[in-house]
């Protein structure tokens, strides 16, 4: 089975990969539903808190029984949510950073909170609760084994209880799958290739290589170094903070940041897969290249850095003032909420246990009828 066939087996594939238009698509659903509940939620509690004050003028006025005109709550729209899930996967970088995780594991707990965020809404769940379990939950699949007590202290102001609150959430949202392919390993085996050939000439590295002499960059040794460091900044920031895990396979996305690195090096690496004069080797060549430039055009529409810019983090910081305004209330608590669920549980438990015994009690009644009292010994 190639390298391929093995991706097109995996859950990011066949779950996670979207073109541009379904994904925009399941997005807008997203955020026109929510909208909608939090509209209904905001209304539901203007109710209750209007009965529980005794606000006798609305009442005679009508205006606690009637429903809020829809344009009264300004909610959140598709593309100012995706500003502040860019904004907060920011975040999540620099809490990994400040935690000391590893990069995958900062990667991972991204690619949570984006695949999370397809199917569920900011105005639901905000994402300073989601980000924290995201990044713990990371650190397990990632078996970067951290102590959940350690792990909540080291971030402050936050208890246990508040990273596991919405951890079931989460691994709702993510549909169980919770394995991500990263491209960091495809660029240490890229360059580990470049490597080689740089100090060879016309020796095939890999079965069908052939290194041209022809159009060799010159200084490949300085120059692979730097395109290293360049393309690895990208995967880091801007791979992670783009859609494009959700267009393109890891190799792809690897090779995108190479080209944005050193274009020519890149070019030259494409076309040492394939012999020259070859037509359809130039062809299907010219046809990797093409898919690179659009996933690198993506790349390139974020800026490589963990930290936000002063015009992204002004515009960010009024985006979050309005998601205070249209968040759900009845989502804002999820440890209450996850209590209140508990002690359901305990009380239906409880309940049910009741049950049983009435039964087997009731059971054991019927039994003395129907074969007469026990028979004392004498």
């Amino acid at each position: 089975m190639s390298e391929d066939e093995r991706y097109r087996t995996s859950s990011q594939y066949r779950l996670w990969s979207y073109s541009p238009k379904s994904l925009l698509s399941l997005r807008t659903m997203t955020n026109s539903t929510a909208a909608d509940r939090v509209r209904e939620a905001i209304q539901r509690a203007r109710e209750a808190r209007a009965l529980s004050s005794n606000e006798a003028s609305e009442a005679e006025n009508g205006r606690s029984g009637s429903k809020v005109p829809e344009g009264e709550i300004d909610c959140l729209t598709v593309e100012e949510e995706l500003k502040l899930v860019t904004f907060y996967c920011r975040q999540t970088l620099q809490l990994g950073k400040h935690l000391n995780v590893p990069t995958d594991v900062q990667a991972t707990a991204v690619q949570y909170i984006k695949r999370f965020y397809i199917t569920n809404s900011l105005m639901t769940y905000h994402p300073t609760t989601i980000l924290k379990t995201a990044l713990f939950f990371a650190t397990k699949t990632e078996n970067h084994y951290t102590r959940l007590t350690k792990f909540a202290d080291s971030i402050g102001d936050t208890k246990p209880e508040d990273v596991l609150a919405s951890e079931f959430l989460l691994t709702q949202g993510l549909r169980f799958t919770f394995d991500v392919r990263h491209p960091f390993r495809a660029l240490e085996g890229a360059v580990t290739e470049l490597q080689a050939v740089s100090l060879r000439d016309n020796i095939s590295i890999l079965p069908g290589t052939i290194v041209p002499d022809e159009g060799k960059p010159h200084n490949m040794e300085n120059r692979i170094k730097v395109a290293h460091g360049l393309a690895r900044e990208y995967l880091k920031t801007s791979a992670l903070l783009s859609d494009v895990y959700f267009h393109f396979t890891p190799s792809q996305i690897m090779m995108a940041s190479l080209m944005i690195a050193d274009k020519e090096l890149l070019s030259w690496y494409i076309a040492s897969k394939y012999p020259s004069g070859g037509t359809e080797g130039q062809e299907m060549a010219e046809k990797i290249l093409n898919t690179l430039e659009k996933c690198a055009e993506l790349l390139r529409a974020v800026e490589p850095s963990v930290n936000a810019s002063a015009e992204e983090r002004k515009e960010c910081q009024k985006l979050a003032k309005k998601l205070k305004r249209c968040q759900n209330p009845e989502k804002v608590d999820l440890v209450a909420l996850q209590r209140a669920k508990r002690e359901g549980d305990e009380v239906e438990d409880e309940k049910v246990i009741k049950k049983r015994k009435l039964e087997r009690e009731k059971g054991a009644k019927e039994g003395e009828d129907l074969f007469g009292p026990e028979i004392k010994k004498s």
